[in-house]
């Protein structure tokens, strides 16, 4: 019986053949077959053709396929699904069976990916050698698989961690660094530019010497003292000193760090980080010239001192430490139990973990940990505490003492940054710019924000198929490639072109970064169109400028009529002011028209209502007498409360009470389908969510009845209210209308509320408001005055419409009344688009109208200054785009 793995004869005449008898022979093949039983490793034979031969039991688990199925395939079946170990195709050079066929050589950790019977990633590593006949052909292929799929996670891992390392480094503020020792060549990382006013690519040539020769002299043997001893006793170092910047000022460096030794004890490598503690170096200079100084910043640096005797289980805290804890000044005896009460809840677990493994593992001594405390402010603080473990000669734990610091402001400051990544991630994909990223040698774009999208007409994965000189005319497309290759910042203005082939101006700025990994070239588009259309606009009005002077002109040779219009002045007051009782009459009849209607649709419910009633009363009647006392009072209670204003909920209000009425049954036994069926109906009365008091009820048997009544009397309560409702407004309109319509022709003054007079007017004015008016009023209380209140009626008529027009009747109306010393203030304030100052001081003259011919007279605000005047007061404007204020001011005694 001849083993797969014996060589053939003939392979060379130059190699002694080896010649086994029959029983070595058998032994020799068991013993293989034993080994390739037992084997962790899969193992497979192959013939010249790719067929699976021979696989071992391990090959299942390896594979995770049946060995039946592996059996049935070739090396290359499509059930394998082969690909590379990033996922790409699996190439013919990089099979491991090609090439042994192929060369007649073995091979080693050839690596490829399949997937496996459950979809599960597998990575393998093979091995692999051919097996000849007699006559020196290649008669099997030998192949021994690894799964190697673990190691491969775990290289993705580290490079995902260094690429994650790397970027905080960058955003870090310290200066990192990782030195040769043998070589004296360093690489850096982190803040190089905000510690040494290098630039990271100047930087990167500083080797040891340089950055020895950057030390102070007066600390540069202290330091290299420092290094030597950690280099001698294996122990991380922290040393300080002053550094030569760039600009060839000193500033102090705290250096933390540590070496890496290899197997015989010899350092190889120098890691650390530097952090520039200039600012807190000189405030400590400072703070020693007196000690109250010293006191004060001992204070600010919230850092106290702690000790806990494992022996007597007391707890020392220094004042500093009671203060992190929020009691300043206290010097209470501090027990664990005390401890335990102040340190939040769920940090308990974390704080015993770490105590017992420090007190177990007589490796250590050191001790840091990071929790929550429960300050006394009601908030929850963050503190670090950092100790040291003292033990007696057996190992058993002494004392524990150790520092505690706030570290509150730390983890602030981390959260700020998480959520600062996320505020730029929310700027880049909803800014209004829009953003277009490239590689640097590519022709593809890598990345576009939706404002870009938006903008040119792409869809998100248009992107990876973008080509730069689509987006651009020609002569554009030479510009943005000249601004490239000499490396030029700021902006150029080019023309771009849509996806549908429009052409429109654009401001573009270039930007060369680092983007996931790769150097990118970022394009920033702002779209010229609305500039270039202001642009036009200026030009018009230039004209319609030109136009004006003309108009003024001819305004001069007509104020010899306007004398002659002056003589019918008064007959064209009484038109305006019945001008503008016509305006009011349709918003009138409109409002008196809707609580109309409110009433006939009541009254029709009531009739349905009416239907219904008896019966529903009637079986209500006999249910409630045969339910027990607890479900009668609940039912009574409900009913009092009926009384109160029904809910009227949105949307999400509805289904969130929903959504609570039916957890609260579920919680309380009831099937799921009722529970929603009972929490839908309950909402839908408009009582809301359900007082747990009331379940007793709903387990009745007779609740379909109780619901029923419950929704026939809310239904009553509502349509009498919605009746009540109309008839009020119905009353307020022709109490307003009244006021408005009254004319007192004695001449005399009588005494009258303003807001009153205001309110009238609001009132005549509300179908107009309710549109799109914000209304705002600010009424301080004001005794009432000698006035003319027609005349007045007539002014917040003027005045309240001119602000509705000057809107459109969309924006926001605020109405202030004020007692100004011996004055009534009146300000009405809109947010129109505003008086242009240049007519502001002829808007109170007869016949001056900005409005079209045939909307306006010219006279509405020369009235109302008449008006003003005639009660001895004044009127005042104040005009901005956005805001336009007219203050009137009343003498309280004229």
């Amino acid at each position: 019986m001849n083993s797969p793995f014996s060589k053939g004869e003939g392979q060379g005449d130059d190699k002694p053949v080896s010649r086994l008898s029959a029983d070595e022979t058998f032994v020799e093949t068991e013993l293989l077959t034993t080994i390739m039983n037992v084997s962790s490793t899969a193992m497979m034979i192959l013939n010249p053709s790719g067929q699976v031969r021979y696989a071992n039991p391990a090959s299942e688990s390896v594979l995770g396929v049946k060995l039946n199925d592996i059996l049935s395939r070739t090396y290359d079946a499509p059930a394998w699904k082969n690909t590379s170990l990033d996922g790409d195709d699996w190439k013919e050079e990089d099979r491991p069976f090609d090439i042994v066929l192929k060369t007649k050589k073995p091979v080693t950790d050839i690596r490829h990916a399949i997937e496996d019977s459950l979809g599960n990633k597998k990575y393998l590593s093979i091995n692999g050698s051919p097996v000849f006949n007699k006559q020196g052909e290649v008669s099997f292929l030998v192949f021994l698989i690894t799964d190697i799929t673990e190691n491969v996670l775990k290289q993705k891992t580290l490079e995902y961690n260094e690429s994650k390392y790397r970027m905080i480094t960058e955003l870090s503020l310290s200066m990192v660094y990782d030195m040769d020792i043998r070589t004296g060549e360093n690489l850096w990382g982190g803040a190089i530019q905000e510690i040494t006013g290098y630039s990271a690519d100047e930087f990167q040539k500083v080797g040891f010497l340089e950055w020895l020769d950057s030390i102070h002299p007066e600390d540069r043997e202290t330091t290299l003292k420092l290094f030597q001893d950690s280099l001698e006793n294996q122990e991380n170092f922290s040393a300080e000193y002053r550094y030569k910047t760039k600009s060839d000022h000193y500033v102090y460096i705290e250096d933390n760090g540590r070496f890496l030794f290899d197997n015989e004890g010899v350092a190889y490598r120098m890691l650390g980080a530097m952090i520039n503690r200039t600012k807190q170096m000189e405030a400590s200079i400072a703070l020693k010239e007196s000690e109250s100084r010293l006191v004060m910043a001992l204070d600010a640096a919230k850092m106290g001192i702690w000790s806990w005797d494992l022996q007597t289980r007391t707890i020392y805290w220094s004042p500093q430490t009671f203060s992190i804890y929020g009691f300043p000044g206290a010097n209470f005896a501090v027990t664990e139990e005390k401890f335990m009460e102040l340190t939040y809840k769920e940090d308990w677990d974390l704080l015993a973990s770490e105590t017992e493994l420090l007190l177990a593992d007589l490796s250590r001594s050191a001790y840091r940990v990071r929790n929550r405390i429960n300050h006394t402010d009601g908030t929850l603080h963050w503190v670090e505490a950092i100790g040291k473990l003292s033990r007696s000669k057996d190992g058993k734990p002494l004392l524990l003492m150790g520092t505690l610091l706030d570290v509150t402001d730390i983890k602030l400051s981390e959260e700020a940054l998480r959520k600062s990544d996320e505020r730029f991630e929310t700027f880049y994909q909803f800014s209004t710019e829009a953003f277009l990223i490239f590689n640097e040698n590519g022709l593809n774009a890598k990345d576009s924000n939706f404002a870009f999208q938006r903008l040119f007409g792409y869809e998100l994965e248009d992107t990876p198929n973008l080509k730069i000189r689509n987006l651009l005319t020609t002569r554009s497309l030479k510009q943005i490639r000249e601004k490239i290759g000499v490396h030029l910042a700021g902006s150029i203005e080019i023309v771009c072109k849509k996806k549908n082939g429009d052409l429109f101006p654009a401001l573009v700025s270039i930007k060369r970064f680092l983007y996931k990994e790769t150097n990118s070239i970022a394009y920033s588009i702002f779209d010229l169109s609305p500039l270039k259309e202001v642009e036009e606009l200026r030009m018009i009005n230039s004209e319609i400028r030109d136009k004006n002077r003309l108009i003024e002109k001819q305004k001069l040779e007509l104020e010899m009529a306007f004398e002659n219009l002056k003589r019918t002045q008064e007959q064209l007051i009484q038109s305006e002011k019945l001008a503008a009782l016509g305006q009011l009459i349709a918003g009138i009849a409109h409002e008196i028209n809707n609580p109309i209607g409110a009433v006939k649709a009541s009254n029709q419910n009531m009739l349905d209502w009416q239907k219904r009633y008896g019966l529903a009363s009637q079986l209500f009647r006999e249910a409630i007498l045969s339910v027990p006392i607890q479900e009668q009072k609940i039912l009574k209670t409900i009913l009092s409360n009926l009384d109160q204003p029904i809910e009227f909920y949105t949307g999400k209000e509805e289904r969130l009470r929903k959504k609570k009425n039916k957890e609260l049954f579920i919680e309380n036994g009831f099937p799921p389908a009722l529970s929603e069926e009972l929490a839908d109906i309950w909402v839908d009365l408009g009582i809301g969510e359900i007082d747990p008091s009331h379940l007793p009820l709903f387990q009745s048997h007779y609740i379909k009845v109780f619901l029923d009544y419950l929704s026939l009397e809310i239904q009553f309560r509502r349509n009498t209210r919605s009746i009540q409702l109309a008839v009020d407004r119905i009353s307020k309109i022709m109490y307003a209308l009244k006021n408005f319509s009254r004319f007192d022709a004695s001449g005399q003054k009588n005494l009258a509320s303003i807001p009153e007079t205001i309110e009238t007017v609001l009132t005549i004015y509300q179908n107009q408001l309710k549109r799109g008016i914000s209304l705002i009023k600010n009424f301080e209380p004001v005794e009432p005055i000698h006035c003319y209140p027609e005349d007045l009626l007539h002014v917040w008529t003027n005045l309240i419409y001119n602000s509705l027009q000057a809107m459109s009747f969309v924006g926001n109306l605020e109405i202030t009344v004020k007692d100004f010393h011996d004055e009534i203030l009146v300000a009405l304030k809109d947010s129109g688009p505003g008086i242009p100052k240049e007519i502001q001081s002829k808007i109170f003259e007869p016949f001056f109208t900005t409005k079209p011919p045939g909307e306006g007279s010219g006279l509405g605000l020369d009235i109302v200054n008449k008006i003003v005047k005639r009660h001895g007061g004044r009127i005042e404007l104040s005009s901005v785009p956005g805001e336009t204020i007219f203050s009137i001011y009343l003498p309280k005694n004229a």
